[in-house]
């Protein structure tokens, strides 16, 4: 067995390897390190970059090792201990090749998006790989991302040919390698997966990568450009473990004097908001207030306006939480929030269809009939399945602000202006656009807070109605007419009454 590594251009300091039966082995440019225990050999290659000569016996084990050799890559900056060689030689006792799962988990257009705003590649280069996958029809599913600061290998011909094939996709693509190693994978052999063998805590890194790479100034955004030339691909996050409480703000918002402020408990150390338009009273601590300098006149719109867009007020990187303000805050609710970024929702607890979404508002008159029918068709020009209307809940939403939950957020705005002033159907709809699968809490008392209706206690308002009090005489003309469009039963999709909501918003 062989452990190897490289160096280029100072970028890591080398460690001794530990006693042992194995062999250690050090490639290097033109500055031979010191380091006892390594035998050093020179990389004789015409490359001008110095990573990717150093990738060259990454890659490339072939050029330098008979064939059969074992071999296990570890990235120089890291050190090789007497736990990690046993386990590399149970792992190639019963694996030819073996790889490791990378922890971020991200897709294929995240890695891209990932190089894009670091500054590792540029428009082009990701713009030409990603035409370059769609020849080959490589499914975006496939993705399966590692970390590759260690690779176990057998040099077995068709271990050989892929290493051969992940070279070639590396030199013509971008400049770091995961994406290439993948692409190698689907074509010539798929490696087995374990979990990170080594610390990547503890690194003998000298060089930072702006003076290893040649880094490129992000420009836009490549995302919508990129899902144009492969297949749409979805994010879904996975909640994490405890967020700190002092990383979280809650907000929420107050317009035409709809709610009262009324909790009577607050965290110490989290952040609390409140975006308002002066109809309200800003002395209770430990609220901040910010008046909103938003030309809307509809005061519902005028308040979701931060409700969906956290990212134009917060900074990159916040944990948000929105909480509709007539609701009161437990210690519980911190305590359960904590595991629920990046990105939570609630599921209604009526668990609505597309039918029963549509008909509370119109029954209330929140919305017109004529408004129905063009969000409606909106939808349905955009694609959307009417059939998974998955129902959310908007009273409580979780965030860490991130391009991918941004994108979010600006769909579901958008959609939030067609039509009906609510914003369940909005929601879904952006949340099949943006591509992204967020966490979902099923029981809405798993929150911590009490929600529903009899649990407004600072509710002094009631939801604008935009349309007729007598229009709900229309149900079955809307439903004859959306059944146009959607091709759903009434039948089979209507299943709520909605005679409490239409009492409560005084139309019974």
């Amino acid at each position: 067995m062989i452990f190897y590594t490289s160096i280029t251009n100072g970028y890591d300091k080398l460690s001794p390897p530990p006693k042992s039966d194995v062999k250690f082995i050090c490639f290097y440019d033109g500055v031979k390190p010191d380091t006892n225990g390594w035998e050093y050999r020179k990389i004789e290659i015409d490359e001008e970059c110095p990573v990717r000569k150093s990738y060259h016996p990454k890659h490339c084990p072939q050029v330098y090792f008979p064939p059969d050799t074992v071999t296990v890559w570890i990235d120089a900056a890291y050190t090789i201990t007497d736990e990690l060689i046993q386990y590399s030689k149970i792992l190639l006792d019963e694996y030819d090749f073996v790889l490791q799962k990378h922890p971020d988990k991200r897709t294929l257009i995240r890695e891209f998006e990932k190089l894009y705003y670091h500054g590792f590649s540029t428009k082009e280069e990701i713009f030409d790989m990603c035409k370059r996958i769609k020849d080959i029809k490589y499914p975006v599913k496939f993705y399966d991302q590692t970390i590759n600061c260690v690779i176990w290998r057998r040099l077995t011909p068709k271990i050989v040919e892929w290493c051969k094939v992940w070279r070639e996709w590396y030199d013509s693509g971008v400049n770091r390698d995961q994406v290439s190693s993948s692409i190698a994978e689907f074509l010539v052999v798929k490696a087995h997966r374990v979990d990170l063998a080594i610390d990547m805590g503890k690194s003998t890194r000298v060089k930072s990568y702006a003076e290893s790479y040649k880094l490129h100034k992000p420009t836009g955004d490549i995302v919508d450009t990129i899902r144009k030339i492969i297949p749409v691909e979805k994010k879904t996050f996975n909640t994490n473990t405890f967020t700190d409480v002092g990383d979280i703000i809650i907000y929420t918002c107050i317009t035409n004097g709809y709610d009262n402020l009324v909790s009577d408990y607050y965290h110490p150390s989290v952040r609390y908001v409140c975006f308002h338009d002066g109809t309200i009273d800003t002395s209770i601590t430990p609220w901040e207030y910010i008046k909103l300098d938003v030309d809307i006149d509809c005061p519902r719109r005028l308040s979701f306006f931060p409700k969906a867009n956290p990212h134009l007020f917060f900074p990159s990187g916040s944990k948000t939480i929105w909480v509709d303000a007539c609701y009161k805050h437990t210690p519980i609710f911190i305590r359960n929030s904590r595991r629920c970024f990046p990105f939570t929702i609630l599921r209604h607890p009526s668990r609505f269809t597309y039918y029963d979404e549509i008909l509370e508002g119109f029954m209330c008159a929140f919305f017109s009939f004529d408004d129905a029918i063009l969000l409606t068709q909106r939808l349905k020009d955009a694609g959307y399945d009417f059939k998974k209307y998955s129902s959310p809940l908007g009273t409580i939403l979780w965030r860490k602000i991130s391009p991918e939950i941004n994108r979010f957020n600006e769909s579901w705005y958008k959609w939030s202006l067609v039509g009906c002033n609510r914003d369940q159907i909005a929601f879904d709809m952006a949340l099949k656009e943006s591509d992204v699968i967020p966490s979902i809490i099923e029981n809405r008392e798993e929150t911590g807070i009490p929600l529903g209706n009899h649990n407004k206690f600072g509710r002094r308002g009631k939801h604008p109605q935009r349309g007729d009090l007598q229009q709900y005489h229309r149900k079955d003309e809307l439903l004859h007419e959306l059944r146009k469009i959607t091709g759903l039963h009434p039948k089979l999709y209507t299943k709520n009454n909605h005679e409490f909501m239409m009492s409560k918003s005084g139309v019974l």
